[in-house]
């Protein structure tokens, strides 16, 4: 049965729970303190390789309500992001929730951005994950999952302020307008003399009302419900402190009573609730907040490899099936097959009659000759292209900034041959080009020039024209003329090589001019065309 293990992390507490078949079957609590996390490690020791989910209660969580204007696709994704840098940019644990549009006016989109502004309560918790390997599949906000909790007990109000305890003795509360999260906070709680747990949970909510008043989310016949989530040894010190107002209600909610209603058994011993959000999520998984794709790389890993497992089972399965197909209609086709091995037996027979009735054609001995004397002079010493580059090669991987674009080669008897080559167009167009004055058009160079319609060339010269582009930045084109000089140089120092540059990145000849275009910033990388014509004569082997 698989398993699945949830962390529960608050500023003082780490609870993992580890449930199977949907229920929760083990928990351990770890304090935030080193010698915590020295024991959380040995108790992941058995728990590395499952599926982990980190649901975060934190103090350090803020949240912004905002709209943006009504987009869609990629435009949308990047009005968020941009809007989450500005307001959060000291953290990376940052997530946008949208929310529907206004109803009213250009019907903007609503929009939460939530994040954990304090990244070092999470850094020891997330080192630890990472250098265990442990498939994280995502980092959860408490605060926004607690909202499934009021649709589950069918208690979303226009204006609900949920009340549970968190672990290591705090409380959190969160306002939830017509169902949507607009904000949360959480408080330790730490009852001075002769106040009660009913006292300190009314102040803090009279406080949060009044916050909220003062952001206008309430109008004059508005009420506010409160539902505290509460264990029954906890309720003879909430209940008789707690009285309503005229826009403040409270519901009390037995959390023992929420368990059963929910489903979760055994129920939880206490007022904490994180038992409570751990078991909705094992009923349906909530989406990521918080964790990047770098931290959830070995859960993608996991998944890919389940994903593998899967497929060539499936695929093993489908051959066996195959398989037994074949095997089923060979057995029922043995006489069809025995039938067609003596009739191929009985053909191969009459062709060996009719081999044997023929006399043998033998290949005359002038005709041999001549074969074999065409092959030692001609084919055995004939250059390859391979042997021709290969040199060449090795310098090419001196030069980074060039790139190979393509060769054309061809065997020839005359070393001023030159194979064809029909140009390239770089990606990245430099800012600059030349081109032939009007005046000069008819003095233009040939560039490259058909081969000679010979029978059949004896392959003494091999000659290539490569072409390449080189890259400049911005208008650097005196460095670019020199890098692809230098290769054409290095290129001819090879023994019986030959190198001439064809087409140079930026014609600096007379009768060239040099148009630029260029705009009121500097231009960045670019890649300008050039060609190098190559040459190496070959000597046939005795």
């Amino acid at each position: 049965m698989a398993a699945r293990h949830l962390l529960y992390l608050t500023n003082e507490y780490l609870v993992s729970l580890v449930a199977r078949g949907g229920r929760i079957v083990g928990r351990n609590v770890h304090p935030a303190t080193d010698a915590g996390r020295a024991d959380f490690e040995r108790h992941l020791g058995e728990l590395r390789t499952v599926p982990t989910h980190v649901i975060a209660d934190l103090a350090e969580e803020d949240f912004r309500v905002d709209t943006i204007p009504h987009l869609g696709g990629r435009d949308r994704q990047a009005v968020l992001a941009r809007k989450l840098s500005q307001l959060f940019r000291n953290t990376a644990y940052r997530h946008a929730l949208p929310q529907g549009r206004e109803t009213e006016g250009r019907r903007d989109d609503r929009v939460v951005y939530t994040a954990i502004t304090n990244g070092e309560v999470l850094r020891p918790w997330v080192e630890l994950l990472e250098r265990l390997e442990v498939p994280v599949e995502g980092i959860h906000s408490a605060p926004v999952f607690s909202g499934r909790l009021l649709t589950e007990l069918g208690l979303v109000f226009p204006h609900t302020l949920l009340v549970s305890f968190a672990p290591g003795e705090a409380l959190r509360q969160t306002y939830f307008r017509g169902g949507e999260i607009k904000f949360s906070r959480i408080t330790p709680v730490a009852l001075e003399e002769g106040e009660t747990l009913g006292g300190f949970v009314a102040g803090e909510v009279g406080r949060t009302w009044q916050y909220l008043d003062s952001l206008r989310y309430f109008a004059p016949a508005d009420r506010l419900e409160v539902c505290v989530l509460v264990h029954p040894k906890d309720r003879p010190a909430v209940e008789p402190v707690l009285r309503d107002y005229d826009q403040i209600q409270f519901r009390l909610l037995d959390i023992e009573q929420t368990a059963t209603q929910l489903g979760l058994k055994p129920p939880p011993v206490s007022s904490s609730a994180e038992q409570v959000l751990a078991h909705l999520f094992l009923r349906r998984r909530g989406e990521n907040h918080y964790a990047s794709p770098e931290l959830r790389r070995f859960a993608t890993l996991r998944n890919t490899r389940i994903a593998i497992t899967a497929a060539a089972g499936a695929i093993l399965a489908a051959g066996l099936g195959w398989g037994a197909w074949n095997l089923s209609f060979a057995l029922q086709s043995r006489e069809l097959d025995l039938a067609t091995s003596r009739r191929i037996q009985a053909a191969e027979r009459e062709l060996d009659e009719i081999s044997r009735s023929h006399p043998a054609q033998e290949v005359g001995g002038q005709t041999m000759r001549d074969t074999v004397s065409f092959y030692s002079g001609s084919l055995r010493s004939y250059p390859t292209v391979g042997a021709f580059l290969l040199p060449v090669s090795t310098v090419l991987d001196r030069y980074p900034s060039v790139r190979l674009t393509q060769i054309v080669w061809q065997a020839a008897d005359d070393d001023k041959s030159t194979p064809a080559l029909v140009p390239t167009i770089p990606r990245e167009a430099p800012p600059l080009k030349a081109f032939i004055r009007k005046a000069d058009k008819g003095r233009a160079p040939v560039r490259s020039q058909e081969p000679a319609d010979t029978p059949f060339s004896t392959g003494r010269v091999a000659v290539a024209v490569i072409e390449g582009t080189v890259a400049v930045e911005g208008v650097a084109f005196r460095q670019a003329l020199r890098t692809v000089e230098a290769l054409a140089a290095d290129i001819a120092s090879l023994p019986g090589y030959r190198a001439s540059i064809v087409d140079s990145p930026l014609e600096v000849a007379p009768g060239y001019a040099i148009e630029g275009r260029l705009g009121n910033r500097a231009p960045g990388e670019s890649h300008a065309r050039f060609s190098i014509r190559v040459s190496h004569a070959t000597e046939p082997r005795a």
